[in-house]
């Protein structure tokens, strides 16, 4: 039996590269995240089982996927007439043509498809999934021109007061009969999974304590942004950020085609051996999951298992 990579290896599949495509699969949550050119082609009919659709701005290498999802969920074996929700940050006008276009060319669609502006900052129950499920947008920064926005899964769960962590099982359970669960616990907000879309460095507190944070390192140092466009960031400032954060395992992705695995791998070592790094790091290198952690990867990339199997 195969062991996972790492603990949400069955639940997301992925593609990403710098300027080409970016897109990723929840599939335990039903979400989509960003619609790069290629969803369609790779998902095949998975996308029947795409609920939402979360945005995270209007460049083209993160939506060009759409029209292409939208004419396979209307025409392929599939649910026709699940509907599919899009999510999207308010006032983006290349998402505005992109949403006029659909709607002046997608006129017959067999599936309800409703087009949702949001904020940062806003809190969206996804009352459809089990338990206490929402997700928070927060506000990133990678166009002048455009708004854009990253996005948290956050988790109600439950822990013990702290009056009661230091009794043994048996008085709490004498406690509990007396007084009901809700004496001895609380409900706390987690965030178990953060996408920060293409952007400068994201604002720690914004994905504090984060299970699962993806985000660019489209660089691998600053100097490499020869340009100076100063829209995107490099290696060593997303490191600090997620370890700021507190993140379990930060997942990088939209590197840059310049970089292959081998100058990636060297420089994420050098950080590591200068940095006390405690989380995990991963890559999403095209649509491979890289452990940066697993020597055997340095020899042969690993994609994840079907979803369909």
């Amino acid at each position: 039996m195969n062991r996972p990579l790492f603990p949400l290896q069955d639940q997301l599949k992925g593609f990403s590269r710098a300027l080409f495509s970016t897109w990723l699969y929840h599939k335990r949550f039903n979400i989509l995240f960003d619609c790069g050119e290629g969803v369609a082609t790779s998902l095949q009919n998975s996308v029947f089982g795409i609920r939402r659709i979360f945005l995270s701005h209007g460049h083209a290498d993160h939506i060009a996927g759409l029209v292409n999802l939208l004419n396979i969920r209307n025409l392929g074996a599939g649910d026709q007439t699940a509907p599919l929700k899009i999510y999207y940050p308010n006032n983006n006008k290349l998402l505005e043509f992109m949403i006029d276009y659909l709607t002046r060319t997608q006129k017959d669609l067999s599936f309800q498809l409703t087009w949702i502006p949001i904020e940062a900052n806003q809190k969206i129950e996804l009352e459809d999934q089990k338990g206490d499920i929402c997700i928070q947008t927060f506000e990133t920064k990678h166009s002048q021109k455009q708004p854009s926005l990253g996005f948290n899964i956050i988790e109600t769960r439950r822990k013990l007061k702290p009056a009661y962590t230091d009794l043994c099982q048996k008085e709490l359970n004498k406690i509990i009969l007396e007084k009901g669960k809700d004496e001895i616990a609380e409900n706390y907000p987690k965030t178990i999974f953060s996408f920060a879309g293409d952007s400068r460095p994201v604002n720690p507190f914004d994905v504090k304590d984060s299970l699962f944070l993806c985000h660019e390192s489209t660089y691998l140092t600053k100097e490499d942004d020869e340009r100076n466009f100063q829209q995107h960031s490099f290696l060593e400032e997303v490191i600090n950020t997620a370890k700021e954060a507190n993140v379990e395992t930060l997942l990088l992705i939209h590197t840059s085609l310049r970089y292959n695995l081998d100058i990636i791998y060297s420089a994420i070592n050098e950080i590591k051996n200068k940095s006390d790094i405690s989380f995990k790091i991963l890559i999403l290198y095209g649509d491979n999951f890289i452990d940066t952690d697993c020597p055997l990867l340095r020899k042969k990339n690993y994609r994840l298992k079907n979803l369909d199997e």
